[in-house]
């Protein structure tokens, strides 16, 4: 009766393990089939006092709007994009924002922009602003990626 025992865990196993296999191929035949790569959606992700809320992305230029969730009226708000990938890619600034009122969104528009060809984009994204009634430049960093459109 022992052997009987050993017999039918074995059996169990085996069972179990065919069907874990089975879901495995399958799993490995969507992923390839849908190429997880070009499922990427368009985000921005902006450290306080600011709220990434869109990005657009395009051959030519890059389009990034925020949000100033930090209750006050912020001056010299300027920005800069570092691309991770493509690399070598760049774009011409936009122009420093002379004040940015509490709860006002913006758009900032990297323009001229070369390298980007039709492929995903990974960005670091960096907004330096000062606060009322101070002199130093404060920074806010973050993260963009997304599709680049035709």
């Amino acid at each position: 009766m022992v052997k009987r025992k050993g017999q039918a865990a074995m059996e169990f196993l085996m069972t179990y393990g065919w069907a874990i296999l089975a879901a495995i191929i399958v799993i490995a035949v969507i992923a390839i089939y849908f190429r997880p790569g070009t499922l990427v959606q368009d985000s921005v992700i902006v450290s306080p006092p600011f709220y990434g809320v869109a990005t657009t992305l395009s051959a030519t230029e890059v389009n990034v709007e925020v949000k100033n969730q930090g209750g006050e009226a912020l001056t010299d708000v300027s920005s800069a994009l570092t691309f991770n990938s493509p690399s070598g890619a760049n774009c011409t600034a936009p122009a420093a924002v002379a004040t940015m009122g509490a709860g006002e969104s913006l758009v900032f528009t990297w323009t001229v922009c070369s390298g980007l060809g039709t492929g995903t984009v990974s960005a670091d994204v960096t907004i330096a602003y000062t606060r009322p009634g101070s002199t130093l430049e404060l920074k806010s960093t973050g993260s963009l990626s997304g599709k680049v459109t035709a």
